[in-house]
């Protein structure tokens, strides 16, 4: 089930008071309009009824879609995220009916709103985020080698009419730029650097970080 309070909130700009709705859950299959609009971002705004200014509002926030068996937890603060794996790893020794945790389920963390819509983006799509991360690892590397001058920032998966379509790439220094989405490359990911007998489904934290690391430990095995 999803779980949501209200809090009141002040307006940025004129000071005005008004209840805001924070949502601890948001279950996807019981509740898909609270879903339309995490991915538009509108959970996370509140329009001022006074003067119509909008605040942008950033709260922890457990994603669950019980039809792909798909938890993904937002949390912005590095002080809270070794109690949300100490959650996840309770969970996957829990068999609650409730929750009917499985191995089945995969259980993300991150960091951004930003990143939680693209993590929901890419399972909906039935893709991989590993190897997702791997190809923007990859973007990155191409990046410094051609114009070294620009420093990525993030990139983004964009998916359009359910397809993936390009990377949308944001450089420090605040300019955009994007690449064709390339099924070929994710096909080939797949093949030669996806252990087929590790589904991933309990990395939580799969990131560049994770991609980095898994570069270097695939390394390593062919130097032994």
């Amino acid at each position: 089930m999803s779980m949501e309070h209200e809090e009141v909130v002040k307006c940025s700009k004129c000071g005005h008071e008004d209840g805001f709705v924070i949502w601890q859950s948001l279950n996807a299959t019981l509740n898909p309009e609270a879903k339309a609009d995490m991915m538009e971002s509108c959970l996370f705004e509140h329009k001022c009824p006074k003067c119509g200014h909008v605040d942008s509002y950033t709260y922890d926030l457990l994603y669950h879609d019980m039809e792909s068996m798909l938890m993904i937890q937002l949390c912005e603060s590095e002080d809270r995220v070794a109690d949300y794996i100490a959650m996840f790893d309770d969970l996957s020794r829990k068999t609650d009916d409730l929750i009917k945790m499985d191995d089945d389920y995969t259980l993300r963390l991150v960091n951004s709103r930003n990143n939680l819509r693209e993590k929901v983006y890419i399972f909906d799509q039935g893709l991989d985020d590993r190897i997702i991360e791997l190809m923007k690892l990859f973007i990155r590397f191409d990046i410094s080698q051609e114009n070294p001058e620009h420093e990525v920032d993030e990139i983004f998966l964009e998916i359009r009419d359910d397809v993936p379509t390009r990377f949308a790439i944001c450089l420090t220094d605040g300019q955009w730029g994007s690449v064709p989405f390339n099924q070929e490359v994710y096909d080939r990911i797949k093949e030669e650097m996806i252990d087929p007998e590790d589904n991933g489904k309990r990395d939580y934290i799969v990131n560049m970080q994770w991609a980095g690391e898994c570069i270097h430990n695939m390394a390593e095995k062919l130097n032994e």
